[in-house]
Order: structure tokens, then C-alpha cells, then sequence
């Protein structure tokens, strides 16, 4: 068996999960060391997120635009502006891996509602519409099942990593814009 069929071996969800685990790293970590437990943390975790989602919007699918107005509503429950998206070059449409990173935080999202639910329930209730939202896991299982399954896209595998990362980037530079020192919650 040569290297070429040896990389097929390896479904496309598999490849994209090892290729893209030091972003993923980064992103997990920035948002991470938000303190949920606060609305000032929290507000800034929201702005982050949701400066990310804003640029992307334009492109966004039904399900997804959902989890960006569910950002929205938790922002206005917090008093806070919602934030201009970044400046970036958007692609005609999103990719599979482009949703990749986008569904998968679902799951990530299922357990920071978890530990904000745990940590302060009410603050939970009154801005948990994003995080309730994006727990729907039903389109991340979806997804993930058509790239375990998809011998087409490996041949574009390179690309579809590539769009992945790009997304990654994209959430990085949405944390580091959002500046917690000028944070109001209110």
C-alpha cells in the first residue's frame, strides 16, 4: 500500500479533525477563558462570537442564521450593541468545511450551556437563546456522517481543509477584536 492509499484510508471527517486540531486548539482556548459565570464575561464571549457570525451572515444558511439571531437577542438582553463583522473575503458560498467548524460547535456549545446553566442560572435564562440554539446537534450529526461517509470531496480535501482553517482564523480574530476592557454589560 503506497502513501496516496493509505491518505484515502482515512475518511475526510478524520483528516479534517487532525488538520485543523491546532486551530481548533486556539479557538477552544480563547473562548474558553471566558468566564461564564459573569455577564461581563460572558457579554465578551457573545460579542466574540457574534462579531464572527456577522461576518459570515451574509452566506449563512437557515440554521445558522438562526444561531446568529439567538446571538442577537442575547445581546439586546444584555444591552450591548451588536458588534460590526470583521473585514475578510467571503467565498461565493460556505463549504463542507467551512460548516464543519460552524456545526460542530454545536457541540461545544452543549456543554458551555451546561456550565452556564450551572453557573448562573439566571443569566442563563435571560441571554441562553444562542447557546440553546446552537445545542441542536441534529445538522452536526448530519454533516459529520456525510464526511465519514464522502469518498467524492476527498479529492478536494486539500481545499476543504483549507476553508475550515479559514473559519478557525475568522473566530481567532473575532476574540482579539473584542476588546473586554471596553466591555459595558448592563
Amino acid at each position: 500500500m503506497d502513501l496516496s492509499e493509505a491518505e484515502t484510508e482515512i475518511s475526510l471527517r478524520e483528516r479534517l479533525r487532525r488538520e485543523t486540531a491546532a486551530a481548533h486548539e486556539r479557538v477552544d482556548g480563547l473562548f474558553g477563558s471566558a468566564d461564564l459565570s459573569d455577564e461581563h464575561g460572558y457579554g465578551r464571549f457573545l460579542l466574540a462570537q457574534a462579531r464572527a457570525w456577522e461576518s459570515l451572515r451574509p452566506r449563512l444558511d437557515a440554521g445558522s442564521i438562526a444561531r446568529a439571531d439567538a446571538l442577537r437577542a442575547d445581546l439586546a438582553a444584555l444591552g450591548l450593541d451588536r458588534p460590526r463583522p470583521l473585514a475578510t473575503s467571503l467565498p461565493a458560498k460556505l463549504s463542507i468545511g467551512h460548516l464543519y467548524v460552524l456545526e460542530g460547535s454545536r457541540l461545544g456549545s452543549t456543554l458551555l450551556l451546561r456550565d452556564l446553566a450551572a453557573a448562573s442560572p439566571s443569566l442563563a435564562r435571560r441571554a441562553g437563546a444562542y447557546l440553546t440554539e446552537s445545542a441542536r446537534i441534529d445538522a452536526w450529526r448530519q454533516l459529520s456522517t456525510r464526511l465519514q461517509m464522502d469518498q467524492n470531496g476527498y479529492d478536494r480535501a486539500d481545499e476543504i481543509i483549507d476553508d475550515a482553517l479559514f473559519v478557525f482564523a475568522l473566530f481567532e480574530r473575532a476574540w482579539q477584536a473584542t476588546d473586554s476592557a471596553h466591555l459595558k454589560v448592563s
